[in-house]
């Protein structure tokens, strides 16, 4: 029986990121690949979650931190309904929703992440495979990448600066969550839709919160 390396043929990745794998047998073949998410985009990351909340986060912080490559990989594994390791689960069906998944492309809404395959680990644990995959725009369509507002950083800096408390942690934050904030308040059409973004994301820095996906999960 091939092993989930041999499966998805993990091998052929440099630089691999493993992130809070549970034992020692899981991906033995990359027990020295590092541990925490990279300072500069990789091929391949592998995170196991024990929790939908646990999934929706590290799907947010690749994103925003903007982690991978070029058509790189984050595979999530997650533990089935009525495993034997862990008293909590995931339900497949909850994936698509609480990520706002485009069933009809495969795309995480506001990223370049697209759902590209499922398979079983283990009797534990299913694999979902998401690909760095940029978006051909059509002509007049607004872009979801994050990289393509770069230019609206000096707009977002001047705004937070009339918030001291959102100020400073908006210069806490890495290049990709401030380029994630920009994304967030100008790829909005219209110009209130743009002007009630800027006061939510206020709101949200205010409070010390890196993104608004981290500030809802945390008044659940």
């Amino acid at each position: 029986m091939k092993s989930i390396v041999e499966k998805l043929n993990l091998t052929k990745y440099q630089h691999p990121v493993i992130l809070n794998r549970p034992q020692g047998e899981y991906l033995s073949e990359f027990a020295s690949a590092a541990q925490q998410l990279p300072s500069e985009p990789v091929e391949l990351i592998f995170a196991f979650v024990k929790t939908m909340a646990e999934f929706q986060e590290i799907v947010s912080m690749v994103i925003e931190g903007q982690h991978l490559v070029e058509n790189g990989l984050l595979y999530v594994a997650y533990p089935k309904k009525g495993n034997k390791m862990y008293p909590t689960f995931v339900h497949r069906d909850e994936i698509f929703p609480t990520l706002q998944v485009n069933e009809a492309d495969g795309y995480i809404k506001g990223s370049t992440l697209k759902f590209n395959r499922m398979v079983s680990l283990d009797e534990t644990f299913t694999v979902v495979g998401m690909k760095n995959v940029l978006k051909k725009l059509a002509k007049n369509q607004t872009s979801s990448a994050v990289g393509d507002y770069v230019q609206y950083l000096p707009e977002i800096e001047a705004l937070v600066q009339t918030e001291p408390a959102a100020a400073a942690t908006f210069a806490a934050l890495t290049p990709g969550y401030q380029k994630e904030w920009a994304r967030y308040v100008f790829s909005a059409k219209r110009a209130e839709t743009r002007k009630k973004r800027q006061t939510e994301m206020l709101v949200i820095l205010k409070e010390g919160y890196k993104t608004k996906a981290l500030y809802q999960q945390r008044k659940k």
